[in-house]
């Protein structure tokens, strides 16, 4: 195994470590009356470079191994494409039900995140989920299909 695959993995893995840390640890959940203000910022912070590293060898590797085979490639491009729809259609489900839960949007006197903004330790989930995960990921990926295609690589 090459080394440049090794950074990926671990990268790819401490990523996610991050964003199950702050979906399911640093996110208060709808029920739970929280006045400790947003803990998550401090994780977010601290998984910043992770976040950009892993998003920095995803693209690398997207952009050299996925040039070798025009027909795999277009595939995987097309599949990628398909998986962010389906991803976003997931996050808008996730985020409906999110605000349905919070008793409404920040705006909502009713909310319990009035007058919090959409940043808050209740919503940090709607921002660090498994399925923003793994669509910026995708979105890494096709943007080094594409950069790939731009220099001549794949016809």
């Amino acid at each position: 195994m090459s080394k440049k695959l090794i950074y990926w993995i671990l990268s790819f893995l401490f990523s996610f470590s991050g964003f199950y840390l702050i979906e399911h640890l640093f996110t208060v959940d709808p029920n739970v009356i929280s006045g400790n203000g947003n803990l998550g910022i401090l994780i977010i912070f601290l998984f910043t470079p992770v976040f950009i590293s892993s998003w920095i060898f995803t693209y690398k590797l997207a952009k050299a191994k996925f040039v070798n085979n025009n027909k795999m490639t277009i595939g995987i491009f097309l599949f990628a494409l398909a998986g962010c729809v389906l991803l976003m259609i997931e996050i808008s489900d996730y985020t409906r039900e999110l605000i349905i839960a919070l008793g409404g949007t920040p705006d909502n006197p009713e909310s319990r995140i009035y007058r919090f903004g959409w940043f808050n330790q209740y919503t940090n989930s709607l921002y660090f989920n498994v399925y923003t995960f793994f669509l910026s990921h995708i979105i890494t990926v096709i943007l080094g299909i594409l950069s790939a295609m731009r220099r001549g690589k794949i016809y």
